[in-house]
């Protein structure tokens, strides 16, 4: 027997922004995310020529970084210039490229100028120059927490917990498609299928996938033998030759193909046998009085069942405890970035996930 991945899970039952909460790597709750460093005083500010106000230096490595220049009243004729600076040492300063705010005078003064910083450098810092006049101003910087450095590495981890999971409950979370390879039918009247819960999805006419193999559903106004089927009937196993139209329904799981001594192959009639997606492990059964084809397949891997298995497509159809567990095993890998070892034994799942696990284990 061998399984065969044909079609991977495309979303996590644990998400980036739900495992970040967990490890509190990053903060749910806006105000946190978000704070306000000031860089140059509100206030007053006398003449100063050439930049020689200097605000100060503000980290910002690993932020979304907005600057607000908030200016309120300039004295008669007062003019205002502000520029950014950047640093990786909070002592080397340079300008940053299209750093400059545009110049405050009476005509627009009382009002705010946001500049976002994008720039890779660990410090920025505001310098003005004050002309003619007192001016009323002042420079904020607003930092947010930005994207984690370790994105790729939490997003890697969430996949391994998944599939870890999965490996010890013997179940699949999230739906995707296995094909399961047998050299020989079995001696009873039906065939087992891994990995529960088994699916049988329905897809409608219209979104069928030219080239895929579909199980007729329901006929509704559909008309199958058009797109490939040999009858308008339910249960008929064809090959897409279009997407179809109408409301009938297929599905492309519990499809079962053998292969003779010639590698030719065949499908069984699925009027011939009955797909159960109600017991855990899923089967496909033959119906009353029907038995295996008596062709003679080749020597290995000479039938072919495939199936879908999964809760569904949503995180949230994967039971919470499963997520919990997840979670656990998520933060567990994430301490501990090497294997850990005791003697010679590599540590196991840790225990609260297994407890979490163990419920619904398939052995």
């Amino acid at each position: 027997m061998a399984l065969v991945l044909n079609t991977a899970p495309t979303v996590e039952p644990i998400s980036l922004a739900v495992a970040k909460a967990h490890l509190r790597i990053d903060s749910e709750d806006f105000a946190d995310d978000v704070s306000t460093e000031i860089s140059i005083a509100p206030g007053d500010h006398v003449v100063a020529a050439s930049y020689s106000l200097v605000g100060s230096s503000v980290e910002v490595s690993g932020y979304d970084v907005l600057v607000n220049l908030v200016s309120g009243t300039n004295g008669t004729g007062g003019k205002v210039d502000v520029k950014l600076q950047e640093s990786n040492d909070d002592s080397t300063w340079s300008d940053v490229t299209s750093g400059a705010f545009t110049q405050v005078t009476e005509a627009n003064d009382n009002a705010v100028q946001e500049k976002a910083y994008t720039g890779a450098y660990l410090y920025i810092r505001v310098l003005a120059t004050v002309a003619t006049a007192t001016c009323d101003f002042g420079v904020t910087v607003i930092k947010k927490a930005g994207p984690a450095v370790e994105e790729d590495l939490l997003s890697a981890l969430i996949t391994a917990a998944r599939q870890d999971c999965e490996k010890f409950q013997n179940r699949a979370y999230v739906t995707q498609t296995w094909e399961l390879w047998l050299d020989k039918w079995p001696a009873k009247d039906y065939i087992e299928v891994p990995m529960p819960p088994m699916q049988e999805p329905a897809v409608t006419a219209g979104s069928f996938t030219t080239g895929v193999v579909y199980r007729i559903l329901t006929v509704g106004t559909t008309d199958f033998t058009l797109i490939g089927a040999s009858a308008n009937t339910v249960g008929v196993v064809f090959t897409a030759t279009g997407a179809g139209s109408g409301t009938g329904t297929a599905t492309a799981s519990g499809i079962v193909r053998y292969y003779d001594t010639d590698d030719t192959a065949y499908f069984i009639d699925a009027g011939d046998y009955l797909v159960d997606v109600k017991s855990e492990p899923g089967r496909v059964c033959l119906n009353y009085g029907e038995s295996w084809p008596s062709t003679t397949l080749r020597p290995h891997n000479g039938i072919c069942v495939t199936f879908v298995a999964g809760y569904g497509d949503a995180a949230s159809d994967v039971p919470r405890n499963i997520r919990q567990a997840m979670l656990l095993l998520i933060g567990h890998l994430y301490e501990n970035r090497e294997d850990v070892i005791t003697g010679t034994i590599v540590s196991q799942m840790p225990l609260a996930s297994q407890h979490l696990l163990w419920k619904d284990r398939i052995l």
